[in-house]
């Protein structure tokens, strides 16, 4: 026995499926779209009477049957003859004359309460009605009893799945056969007329939507049936189009209503981006007076701040973005400055493979190829730059395409991009984050899909946005690593650069100093030769004195501002180095314990004594940089001492030599020419803290590339010599893409995993090398492949010792 569907089910269905007004009104549109209206759709508002003063005639009528019978005949009457009056004051004085007549006169001509109801409850319905009408294909009547009337109904998402298979242009914006019911969200009953060119009369359909009230019907006990009406408007020509009136409407509607679902619903309807000047034809009208819907006025992108632009491409099964990033004056007095980021597969596999987005790997390529624009604006800064009715027009337009949308072949994906919505997770991360705080009413944005490039990004039947799945955490979470991570890192370091100089009063008041001493021995030469100027020259030195009681109480008041500023600053640099230290201390005592747990029993202490040997250095390197933090410690100074650079790093080796074992990496370390040792004259843990680093890098990668190639076999190769070049150290694993040869090595700058992605592992490297005369860098040789960087060079900087 099949399942049996109750009536009542398909109002519960259509009350899920489409969740709102705008929703409904943009469902019905598409249909005019998919039905390839050349000339587009109008949609038209009649509305003689709000449903509000409707519901409450309704409410009054209730309660004046409730007290009839303790309410005198003349009482009952003049109640009675009030709520007439109030219908009828309440009709609107804009709507279609006719429509008004017919209300006012159903009003007049009742005589009780119960039959001014009749009337009234029959007028409504009859009088308050939205049309969509379109000139596109049409539908049979068999169209309309083999698809429009089934719900679900497969017909397009097998056209959908044919031009798919076959690699042709996708026709329908729908697929699910539900749309439909969009049509009970508006109001209570359906007139649908249609024809096809090559119909001689209109095919009708009516639906009355509270036939499916009744709890003791099953869907099939309630009958529509298709039938012929009047012919065509145009029976002399090819005419095609359909009517679809929806009257007893449901909601209150008003001129400012529909004005706003105008601008912050239908002119997104269609890309608002497009260089096209044409955009899909919606023609909406209130009560005859046209309601206008704003298009996107791209003089405002070029007032942003701040851009990041890129594409998501597919070349041969492999994945690439692309990211060009841009700014303009962030107030800073910053000339412009551009960035482009390039990440292939290996980092873009390592942005989301996380325990909390790991996906299949597949997901990369089968997501398909999109585009996105951002544009950000520091809104308090824009209403600084912009003064005047120009100036607060473009704020307005700011304000009203606020968001990030996304389209599908040029139509938008409901609710992606309204006020509510936050589908990239901006104002939560906007909100913890420290310094520029990008949320998603600072953003005018959009992103590009397809059916054909992206078929697995599909809609959910409610409407409310794409169905979850791993191609779906693909762009989401790579849209949202280019705006929280890299355009926000591009700012800072922006600001960062191009901050303005401190004034360095210690310098300024030496500078005063010899200007003072050179001044008096002028001014003295002045006195001795011309006597008779003597109290011009006393007045100068009066006039520079002065001067110098200025500048004085200027630095007082400077160092009081400095002294705020410093302690600022200090406490920044504590936090800093408090996070590189505990950074460290972590990934060391955790390496530590990984190991120590995966050592094989009979070979614990060999490696327990290598281990503890590389963590005491490191320690005793952390434990002085902790002391530095304390000015007036002594025991915290940096000491320098002699050591053989080649046994440090085998020891290091030997203490991974568990962890080795486990990834089957192989280490290979040897020394140039003869030599046995290379003796460098350094702060010893610091060097351990690079080597570890740069240890702990290789390692997570080269499992990247492990995981996805079972063939390969991850090694490490390590030079060591005592001229300028005292490392070369060298992976086969993914590498570092060229773009990115100097970003490895910023704070906080990182493309791994969101909960390993901290960025300070190179940052530290770097900065150990500076304190001991060294530089690190990423050489530009290809050894390995020839589009990625593999080779981390360690050499003595020109200016300093090692």
């Amino acid at each position: 026995m099949a399942f049996r569907v109750a009536a009542r089910t398909v109002l519960e269905l259509g009350a899920e499926l489409i969740s709102s007004d705008a929703v409904a009104i943009y469902e019905l549109v598409k249909n005019a779209i998919d039905a390839r209206s050349k000339d587009g759709v109008t949609i038209e508002f009649c509305v003689t009477l709000r449903h509000a003063d409707y519901v409450d005639a309704l409410e009054q009528l209730d309660q004046l049957d409730e007290s009839a019978a303790e309410a005198s005949k003349t009482s009952a009457a003049q109640e009675l003859s009030d709520i007439k009056s109030t219908v009828l004051n309440a009709l609107l004085m804009d709507a279609p004359r006719a429509e008004r007549q017919a209300i006012s006169a159903a009003v007049k001509g009742a005589k009780t309460a119960s039959s001014l109801r009749a009337a009234l409850e029959k007028a409504y319905v009859a009088h308050n009605w939205i049309e969509f009408r379109d000139h596109g294909r049409g539908m049979s009547e068999d169209d309309l009893t083999e698809s429009y009337l089934v719900i679900g109904t497969p017909s397009r998402r097998r056209g959908l799945e044919k031009k798919l298979r076959e690699g042709g242009n996708v026709e329908y914006l729908g697929e699910k056969g539900v749309g439909r019911l969009s049509a009970m969200r508006l109001g209570s009953q359906l007139h649908v007329a249609t024809a096809t060119a090559s119909d001689k009369r209109l095919n009708i359909v009516e639906v009355n939507w509270r036939d499916f009230e009744d709890l003791e019907k099953m869907i099939e006990d309630v009958k529509i049936v298709p039938a012929k009406g009047p012919p065509k408007p145009k029976s002399e020509g090819e005419w095609s189009g359909t009517t679809i009136r929806i009257n007893g409407l449901n909601g209150s509607w008003s001129p400012e209503r529909i004005k706003e679902i105008a601008t912050f619903e239908l002119a997104r309807l269609s890309d608002p981006f497009s260089g096209s000047l044409r955009r899909y034809r919606v023609v909406v009208l209130f009560n005859g007076g046209r309601i206008d819907i704003p298009r996107l006025d791209r003089d405002v992108l070029g007032r942003a701040h701040a851009s990041a632009i890129g594409r998501y491409e597919i070349n041969q099964g492999k994945p690439r973005l692309t990211v060009d990033l841009h700014c303009r004056d962030l107030g800073k007095g910053n000339p412009p400055d551009d960035k482009q980021l390039i990440f292939e597969r290996p980092d873009i596999r390592s942005l989301l493979k996380d325990p909390l987005t790991d996906i299949a790997a597949s997901a990369l390529r089968t997501v398909g190829q999109f585009t996105f624009e951002f544009y950000w604006f520091n809104r308090q800064q824009l209403r600084t730059e912009l003064i005047g009715a120009e100036g607060r027009r473009l704020v307005k337009l700011q304000q009203q395409w606020a968001g990030i949308m996304l389209f599908r072949d040029g139509y938008r994906v409901f609710p992606y991009g309204d006020d509510t919505d936050d589908w990239l997770g901006l104002d939560r991360r906007a909100l913890a984050a420290g310094g520029y705080k990008l949320n998603k009413s600072q953003f005018i944005g959009r992103a590009n899909i397809s059916r054909t490039a992206n078929p697995r990004l599909v809609d959910q039947t409610s409407r409310e946005g794409l169905k979850d799945c791993d191609e779906k955490t693909v762009l989401v979470e790579l849209l949202r690593y280019v705006i929280q991570d890299r355009l926000k890192w591009f700012l800072e370091d922006v600001e960062r650069r191009h901050a303005p100089p401190t004034l360095d009063f210690e310098a300024a008041e030496r500078r005063v100093n010899t200007l003072q001493s050179r001044t008096r021995s002028a001014l003295k030469g002045l006195e001795k030769r011309h006597a008779s100027e003597s109290p011009v020259v006393r007045e100068l030195l009066k006039f520079f004195e002065e001067m110098q009681q200025y500048f004085a109480a200027a630095r007082t008041r400077a160092n009081e501002v400095e002294d705020e500023r410093d302690r600022m600053l200090q406490l920044a640099g504590i936090g800093l180095m408090l996070e590189m230290v505990a950074h460290e201390l972590a990934r060391s005592t955790e390496t530590t314990l990984d190991l120590l747990t995966e050592a094989e029993k009979d070979e614990l202490p060999d490696d327990v004594a290598a281990l503890f040997s590389t963590l005491r250095d490191e320690m005793k390197t952390m434990n002085r940089r902790l002391r530095v933090l304390d000015p007036l410690s002594v025991s915290g100074r940096q000491r320098t001492e002699s050591f053989d650079l080649a046994q440090l790093v085998r020891e290091i080796a030997d203490g991974h030599s568990a962890q080795f074992r486990r990834h089957r990496v192989d280490m290979r370390i040897r020394i140039q020419g003869d030599a046995k040792q290379v003796i460098v004259k350094g702060i010893r843990g610091m060097f351990v803290q690079i080597v570890e680093n740069l240890v702990q890098n290789s390692v997570y990668w080269m499992d990247l590339k492990r995981d996805e190639q079972d063939t390969y076999k991850p090694v490490i190769d390590v030079t060591l010599g005592s001229g300028a070049t005292l490392m070369e150290y060298t992976d086969n694993g993914p590498g570092v893409q060229p773009t990115h040869r100097e970003d490895v090595f910023t704070a906080f700058y990182s493309t791994k995993g969101k909960t390993r992605r901290q960025g300070l592992g190179l940052f530290i490297a770097r900065d150990c090398a500076k304190n001991n005369g060294l530089r690190i860098y990423l050489s530009d040789e290809r050894r390995i492949q020839p589009d990625r960087l593999n080779t981390f060079i360690l050499e003595r900087d020109e200016a300093g010792d090692a």
